[in-house]
C-alpha cells in the first residue's frame, strides 16, 4: 500500500479534531456579537491587559532565559544548571491551577502583606508573574537551542583575546542569538496570551483591572453572552494566528539560510 494506516487516519483526525472546532467557532461569529463586543469598554481593557502583561512576561522570560543560556554554554556541570534545566520543564507538566495557587501562596498576603492587603495578588503584576511562570520554559529552550547553533570557535577566539566568559557571552554570543531571541519572545508571548488558569488563580478576574482576554471569554460564557464570547474568542484566534505566522516566517528564513 502506498499510504500506511497512520497517514490515512491523519487527514480525518486532523480536520475533525483541529480544523473543525476552529471553523465551528468562527462560523458562529455574527454582527450582533461583533457590535456588542467592540462597544464593550471592558473587552478593550482586557485586550490591553493581555497584550501589556504578555509583553512584560515575555521580556522577563527572555532576560531569565538569557541567564540560563549562559550556564547552558559555560557551566553545564554545575548543580545550579542541572537543577534549572530540570525545573524548566516543570511548569509545562504542572497543572496551571496548581501553578496559580503556588504563586498565590508565595506572593500573596502571607508573604507580601507589606505591599498591600492581598500582597502582590489580584494586581497586574500578578498577571505578569503568572504568565511568566508558565511561558518562561519556552524562552529557555529557544535560547539554549540558539546557543547550541553557535560555532565554538567564535567563543574560543573571544576567550583567546582576553574576554572573560561574561564578556564573551554578552559581546559575542548574545548578538548572535537574534532569531532565537525573537522566537523566544514570540513563543512566550503566544503562550502568555493563551494562559487562563494560573492568571485567574493568582491575578483574579477583575473586570477592567486584571481581566484578560481568556478570562473575558469565560465571563461572557458564564453570563450567557455567547455571541460576545465567540467574538472575543475569534479575536484571540486572529491574534494567535498572527504570532504563529511570524514564527513560521522566522523558521522558513532559518531553514533557507541553513
Amino acid at each position: 500500500m502506498r499510504n500506511n494506516i497512520i497517514s490515512v487516519l491523519f487527514i480525518p483526525l486532523f480536520f475533525l479534531l483541529v480544523i473543525y472546532p476552529i471553523a465551528a467557532l468562527l462560523g458562529h461569529v455574527n454582527s450582533m456579537g461583533i457590535i456588542k463586543t467592540f462597544h464593550d469598554i471592558l473587552f478593550w481593557q482586557s485586550v490591553k491587559n493581555t497584550i501589556e502583561a504578555a509583553f512584560a512576561a515575555s521580556v522577563l522570560g527572555l532576560i531569565t532565559a538569557l541567564g540560563f543560556g549562559y550556564y547552558h554554554l559555560f557551566d553545564r556541570n554545575s548543580y545550579l544548571y542541572k537543577i534549572a534545566n530540570f525545573m524548566n520543564d516543570l511548569p509545562v507538566a504542572l497543572p496551571h491551577t496548581v501553578a496559580g495557587l503556588a504563586l498565590l501562596l508565595a506572593f500573596g498576603r502571607n508573604a507580601f502583606g507589606f505591599v498591600g492587603n492581598t500582597g502582590l495578588a489580584f494586581m497586574m503584576i500578578s498577571v505578569v508573574l503568572a504568565m511568566f511562570f508558565v511561558s518562561y520554559p519556552l524562552a529557555a529552550r529557544a535560547i539554549s537551542a540558539g546557543v547550541d547553533q553557535i560555532e565554538p570557535e567564535i567563543i574560543d577566539v573571544a576567550r583567546t583575546l582576553g574576554d572573560t566568559p561574561n564578556k564573551a557571552y554578552l559581546r559575542v554570543v548574545v548578538p548572535s542569538l537574534g532569531e532565537a531571541i525573537f522566537s523566544g519572545l514570540a513563543l512566550t508571548f503566544a503562550r502568555s496570551v493563551s494562559e487562563f488558569a494560573a492568571v485567574i488563580m493568582f491575578g483574579g478576574n477583575i473586570p477592567g483591572v486584571t481581566q484578560v482576554l481568556a478570562s473575558y471569554v469565560f465571563t461572557k460564557v458564564e453570563e450567557g453572552e455567547i455571541n460576545m464570547a465567540v467574538t472575543a474568542s475569534a479575536f484571540c484566534i486572529l491574534l494567535s494566528l498572527t504570532i504563529v505566522g511570524l514564527l513560521s516566517l522566522i523558521n522558513a528564513r532559518r531553514n533557507k539560510n541553513a
